[in-house]
């Protein structure tokens, strides 16, 4: 465990253990109490340090005290932190580039038109995950516009050439939750913050959960666009901040959030009435997000799913580009495609 430097240095650092004289500690090597460890199971220390036994104890408690502070410094700090692979080459190589691989506690948002691909996408990086990762590494998919297939997963999962038995295991570890409106969103992740709160040291299912996707924010929020209902969004947005933060922060999860984009253009001729757009630095100039400003600064990446300038005779192919990114580069792309086996 602990050397002898080490354990002279800790004893040094505590309160109580700063009265000790050199004396003792000499007293110590003799004895070959060299290790934390030793030190705190020595029987009768008090006596063969010829100090009260309260002292002796308090120097326990006080070292051991230490050690979990030190630990925990270290398991938060750690040189090697966790990376998670999305399973997509093309894709990693550009986070790695950017200097945002997938982390825990990272909070993404995937935007883009509608019919893009971007639940295709979710399903693919959904599939990817519970396959390239430990057995007991989950994904939640939170589905707020009914747009999730567990048959697409299905199809995918096959054409990785897997058995009926390695698929259903990897379709178990992939949860879904229905939330077809903002309150039921927030109800269920503040739902899941609170069981994660409570099975600390348990070994409830939930503490499993690494990576959270949501598809998407937009069908949640449309409804708290007018003027009316501007101040309920702006509290809802706030709310369900805190509990991403705290889910990501407190307990590692990492989240991908789809929301759609739209052309000021094709808004302003179906809602004439509406009061002036909140606007972010989008795709294109004339393109803006629905959830405004405020969204715009809480994802420490945002990642825009378009369709290519020329996309006439290949369908099929995706440009992803780096809008946004709190921890690097704040430009890229990549190049992806929809494949019978999801994204590649």
């Amino acid at each position: 465990m602990e050397d002898h430097g080490d354990l002279q240095s800790l004893l040094l650092a505590t309160k109580t253990g700063k009265e000790i004289s050199e004396y003792h500690i000499k007293l110590l090597q003799k004895q070959n109490i060299r290790t934390v460890e030793e030190f705190v199971h020595a029987e009768k220390l008090h006596t063969r340090l010829a100090l009260s036994n309260d002292k002796t104890e308090q120097i326990k408690r006080e070292i051991l005290d230490l050690c979990v502070r030190r630990i925990k410094f270290k398991a938060i700090y750690k040189c090697e932190p966790i990376t998670y692979s999305t399973g997509i080459e093309e894709l990693d190589n550009l986070l790695d580039a950017i200097g945002q691989p997938l982390r825990p506690g990272r909070v993404w948002e995937l935007v883009g038109e509608n019919d893009v691909g971007k639940t295709e996408l979710l399903h693919t990086l959904a599939v990817n995950f519970v396959c390239k990762h430990d057995d007991n590494q989950q994904v939640l998919f939170v589905d707020t516009n009914l747009d999730f297939d567990s048959e697409r997963l299905d199809e995918i999962l096959r054409e990785k050439q897997l058995t009926d038995e390695a698929i259903d295991n990897y379709l178990d570890r992939i949860s879904v939750i229905k939330a077809c409106t903002a309150e039921a969103l927030l109800a269920a992740l503040q739902e899941l913050l609170r069981r994660l709160t409570s099975s600390k040291g348990s070994s409830e299912s939930v503490s499993d959960i690494k990576l959270i996707l949501i598809d998407s924010l937009t069908a949640c929020y449309i409804l708290y666009r007018s003027s009316y209902d501007r101040n309920k969004g702006r509290s809802f947005l706030s709310e369900l901040t805190v509990v991403i933060r705290k889910l990501a922060v407190e307990h590692g999860m990492a989240f991908i959030i789809s929301n759609a984009t739209f052309s000021l253009d094709e808004e302003s001729a179906a809602d004439d009435d509406e009061q002036e757009l909140s606007h972010i630095g989008a795709v294109n100039p004339e393109d803006c997000n629905y959830l405004g400003d405020y969204w715009s600064s809480v994802c420490t990446l945002i990642l825009s799913l378009e369709l290519p300038e020329d996309s006439v005779q290949e369908n099929d192919l995706r440009v992803l580009k780096v809008l946004s990114n709190s921890c690097g580069i704040g430009e890229g792309s990549c190049w992806l495609r929809l494949t019978d086996a999801g994204i590649i």
